[in-house]
Formats: C-alpha cells, sequence, structure tokens
C-alpha cells in the first residue's frame, strides 16, 4: 500500500469517516445547539412575558381596580401568544421510537408540553381578569406551577447539553 500524498483512501478509511461524521451530526449537544438557536429569542421572550405577568399580579390589590385587571389582561394576552408559540414547536424524533428516551427529544417534549400548560394558566389568567373568581385564580395557579416546572427542567437541559449559560427560565 503507498503512503503518498494525494492518493486515495482505503476504503475502509473512507467508511469509518463518513460513520464519524454521521455520528457527530447527531449528537446531543449539536441538537441542543440547534434548538437554542432556533429559539433562545422566541424563549426569551416568553420568559420575560411570563415574568410581567408575575409582576402584575403582584401589584393587585384585593379588590383589583379595573384599571389592575386591564394591565393584567393585556400581560396575560401576550404571555398566552408566546407560550402558545412554544408549545407547537417540533420536537426532534417525535413519534419515533425510542426517541422519548433520548436526551434532547426528551428535553424538547418537557418544554414544549410546559409552553401549553404555561398557555392554559395564561387562558385561566385572562378569565379572572374578566371576572375576578377563586376557581380561575386557583386554576391559572395549578397550570403555572406544572408548566414553570417542565419549561424549566427542559429548558435548562437543552441549555446545558448545547454548552450555554442562561437558560430562559420562568
Amino acid at each position: 500500500m503507498s503512503t503518498r500524498l494525494g492518493g486515495s483512501l482505503p476504503p475502509i478509511a473512507l467508511a469509518a469517516s463518513v460513520l464519524l461524521v454521521g455520528c457527530a451530526s447527531g449528537s446531543p449537544q449539536s441538537g441542543a445547539a440547534t434548538f437554542r438557536d432556533e429559539h433562545a429569542g422566541q424563549a426569551a421572550r416568553m420568559a420575560a412575558a411570563t415574568k410581567a405577568v408575575e409582576l402584575e399580579i403582584s401589584r393587585l390589590s384585593p379588590a383589583p381596580s379595573s384599571a389592575q385587571l386591564a394591565g393584567l389582561a393585556r400581560a396575560a394576552a401576550q404571555a398566552h401568544g408566546d407560550a402558545a408559540r412554544a408549545s407547537a414547536w417540533n420536537v426532534a424524533g417525535r413519534g419515533e421510537e425510542g426517541a422519548e428516551e433520548e436526551d434532547v427529544p426528551r428535553a424538547e417534549t418537557q418544554v414544549t408540553e410546559g409552553a401549553g400548560e404555561m398557555a392554559s394558566a395564561m387562558s385561566a389568567l385572562q378569565a379572572y381578569a374578566k371576572g375576578p373568581s377563586a376557581a380561575s385564580l386557583a386554576r391559572y395557579m395549578s397550570e403555572l406551577a406544572g408548566g414553570q416546572t417542565q419549561w424549566n427542567e427542559g429548558i435548562s437541559q437543552l441549555w446545558y447539553l448545547a454548552h450555554a449559560s442562561d437558560p430562559p427560565t420562568i
């Protein structure tokens, strides 16, 4: 076998290099980095909108005024829209057997399901703003807790796998 430069690679070396490139392109790090690149801006907007809702809630008096409720309704509508869009993000491997056992698809699923619960929470808050009731506030709190947990776990895992700091947690 010749060792001259510019010669053709032995077939086994060529096959091995193709396999290595294929494996590297499907790594959890690259999948998480792709997710982060595609969704970081929207995720940050959703986190900020949710925090704005929390601020509006903290400003409510025991008997909220119509101005307070209007501000809450606007903030909840913005957060609802952001969360609804995030809940529709594509999840890598959705529907494929075994995909839910892999880190990136599992974390992406947590993020989108958490966003869906957050959208439901914001709907409940919008109902509260139209007619304050203990039931709509309780529904908001319940949906918010579950949504925050799923979102924060998933988004933190994706940022970790992408070797990025400061995930947009809620």
